[in-house]
């Protein structure tokens, strides 16, 4: 399967806290562990080459497009880049959402913007095999409300059983509890790139604590490219990424995480 010119063509038409101890248990949506693969490769918008990838042991989470909110406005960009895939294979199109900061630029937040938002989403279900949709958002306090409000529109508006993720920062995993009440079906902690936040967390996690919001609870999200020391529960789902380009050379790396 390969997603070049009428992938864009759809896609133009349509991606320090305390650590307290928490007894609650996790609200996984139990359809994802029947359903979707514990091994998922997130393609980001560069050129990808999967076709390497067994689709009865790995999804893949790709870029399908990035949504910028500016004044009133929702401003669209598609993936560009090719994305080739094995046949079958477990797909969510993530929809990577920013907001500028500039003064003059900085978004409404309206609920007109939300509304262009879930319309957004849920095109992304017409591309070939995807089967579930992800949100990445790294919503600023000011930004929360408008977040909590737009994931509880979206999931009134996506399909019963197609699975509403989300990616979380690993600090609102550990102690930032804001988003506990949000309806989606996992959230996937980023233990990557986690700025001022790094030393910390991965102290956390080199103690085997485990996540402390019940959401973050059925996967993790790891860089190859700067593994961190973990003692992982089993039977989670991992997401995968890389800054650069797949190979098949990485698939060594992705099975020897974490051991």
């Amino acid at each position: 399967m390969v997603f070049r010119r009428p992938f864009l063509i759809l896609l133009a038409c349509i991606v320090p806290a305390a650590f307290s101890a928490c007894g609650t248990k996790n609200r996984v949506n139990p359809r994802l562990d029947r359903e979707m693969p514990k091994k998922i490769v997130w393609a980001w918008e560069r050129p990808e080459d999967l076709r390497f990838l067994d689709p009865q042991r790995f999804g893949v989470a790709f870029l399908a497009q990035t949504l910028t909110l500016q004044r009133d406005e929702v401003v669209i960009r598609p993936r560009r880049q090719p994305l080739e895939l094995p046949d079958g294979i477990y797909l969510i199109a993530v929809t990577r959402i920013e907001t500028l900061k500039e003064s003059g630029s900085r978004p409404a937040l309206s609920a007109e913007q939300r509304k262009k938002i879930v319309d957004f989403v849920k095109k992304t279900l017409n591309l070939p095999n995807v089967r579930a949709v992800q949100i990445d958002f790294d919503a600023v306090v000011s930004e929360r409300g408008f977040y909590r409000g737009l994931i509880g529109e979206l999931k009134k508006e996506l399909p019963a059983n197609t699975p509403l993720t989300m990616t979380s920062l690993a600090s609102w995993c550990v102690g930032d509890n804001w988003f506990n009440d949000f309806p989606v079906d996992e959230a996937v902690p980023m233990a990557f790139e986690m700025g001022a936040d790094s030393d910390r967390i991965r102290d956390f996690l080199a103690k085997e604590n485990d996540w402390r919001e019940p959401l973050c609870r059925g996967s993790y999200g790891f860089s190859v490219d700067d593994p961190v020391t973990a003692k992982l529960k089993p039977e989670r789902r991992i997401y995968f990424f890389k800054s650069k380009s797949w190979d098949q050379n990485d698939l060594e790396k992705i099975e020897n995480f974490g051991r």
